[in-house]
């Protein structure tokens, strides 16, 4: 029995002086991020220092995602809310409106610093090249709204991700100031990767022999301005909506007239349109990832990149 109790004591000595270092040792950093993307970017730039969360699921894109009550304790709970702040997160709106005292200086917008001028607004496609004026850009519908509505998809530039990842680290460093050499160093390492992948990027596309491409909808401006690609269409002007049979029709002479190659599908949506559009055609079809879904971790942004080019010199070289 004095062999049990002494065993009793060391357990309890061994629970006390747990909790007490437990205690002692400070919380780490809570982040939560909107999307994909820029959870993969806070991982980089957290390394082990801070924790970091999605607030999505991993197969729920921003398109489809319903705000719940359990989401608005998990905001709240969070030291950082990293956002890409173009209009993707609709459904974040209202819960931020309505905490805004409790959460302002917890927000985080990856696109903060991005100038107005090299930001597309919707819709900025059209179907007949000539249209484009001189500038680059598309013009002829204006009429319908544009320059309303940002697009929103400027993480899938390359160079832009290093604003986004900068922006991180200097809120991540204003929070937890404790930490700051290490999220510094965490983020010159990824900048540092994410020059490697932008000149890789410049290399794949430089080597193409066809520039013209279709996408499934309008998430590559900003890539394809980049790396001197042409997006001259896309099949779903609106995401979830079926196009009509006239712009399709109009889409096809586009297709024809410019000798596009391939089709490019996204693994969120439903390819049905796009190969039967792409049978028609005779022409190849293939999968561009925007990365608003998938299990993310800290590979997960350059191995998406990574595996779009393939697919571009895959279908264009």
């Amino acid at each position: 029995m004095r062999l049990i109790a002494s065993l009793w004591l060391v357990v309890a000595v061994l629970q006390s002086a747990t909790a007490q270092s437990a205690a002692a040792e400070p919380q780490r950093v809570q982040v939560l991020c909107s999307l994909a993307p820029l959870a993969s970017w806070a991982l980089n730039v957290a390394g082990d220092l801070a924790t970091v969360e999605t607030l999505l699921p991993a197969d729920v894109g921003p398109h489809d995602f319903s705000f719940r009550p359990r989401d608005l304790k998990r905001i709240k709970s969070a030291d950082l809310i990293v956002i890409n702040g173009l209009g993707i997160e609709e459904w974040l709106d209202k819960a931020l409106r309505s905490n805004a005292r409790d959460l302002t200086n917890k927000l985080v917008r990856t696109s903060e610093g991005l100038e107005a001028e090299f930001i597309y607004h919707l819709p900025e496609l059209v179907l007949d090249p000539a249209s484009r004026k001189k500038d680059g850009h598309s013009h002829a519908h204006d009429h319908i709204g544009a320059g309303e509505q940002p697009n929103p998809h400027v993480w899938l530039d390359p160079v832009f991700a290093r604003q986004g990842v900068s922006n991180i680290l200097k809120a991540l460093v204003r929070i937890d100031p404790r930490n700051a050499t290490g999220y510094q160093r965490n983020a010159m390492s990824y900048i540092d990767r994410l020059q490697k992948l932008d000149e890789e990027a410049r290399a794949v596309v430089e080597g193409l022999a066809e520039k013209s491409v279709v996408t499934f909808h309008d998430a590559f401006p900003y890539f394809t301005r980049r790396y001197g690609l042409e997006l001259v269409g896309v099949i779903e002007e609106v995401p979830g909506v079926d196009p009509s049979p006239k712009y399709l029709s109009s889409l096809l002479k586009v297709v024809r007239s410019r000798k596009v190659r391939a089709l490019f599908t996204e693994p969120q949506f439903s390819p049905k349109l796009a190969n039967r559009l792409a049978r028609d055609l005779e022409i190849g079809i293939g999968e561009l990832d925007v990365m608003e879904t998938g299990a993310v971790t800290a590979e997960f942004y350059e191995v998406g990149i990574r595996r779009n080019l393939a697919v571009l010199q895959k279908y264009l070289k």
